[in-house]
């Protein structure tokens, strides 16, 4: 999964180019989703596609996406392993830099 996201971040990089459909923001390139469903079901819909939920790392990518979509979405922000304790899919804590 994380192989394929940076497969797809350096691909941007060289070509400059999201796939079609795709939004790029700082070499990275998002996609806002039709699927509806629970938050398993859009993660499972991003995976599909070779990427996953968004972490909203810094000011600038959250000032992005709140720009990018005034639409409810899954973000990939999640306490499924600990109910209350919410991490980011990657690991890391509900942060920003």
């Amino acid at each position: 999964m994380t192989e394929e996201r940076n497969r797809l971040q350096d691909l941007s990089k060289q070509k400059k180019t999201c796939p079609a459909g795709w939004t790029m923001f700082n070499c990275v390139c998002y996609l806002l989703s039709s699927k509806t469903g629970s938050w398993q079901t859009g993660r499972e819909d991003c995976r599909q596609r070779g990427a996953d939920l968004v972490v909203i790392d810094s000011a600038e990518v959250q000032t992005f996406l709140s720009r990018f979509t005034k639409q409810q979405t899954w973000i990939g922000l999640t306490d499924l392993e600990n109910e209350g304790n919410w991490k980011w899919i990657d690991g890391t804590p509900p942060t920003l830099t």
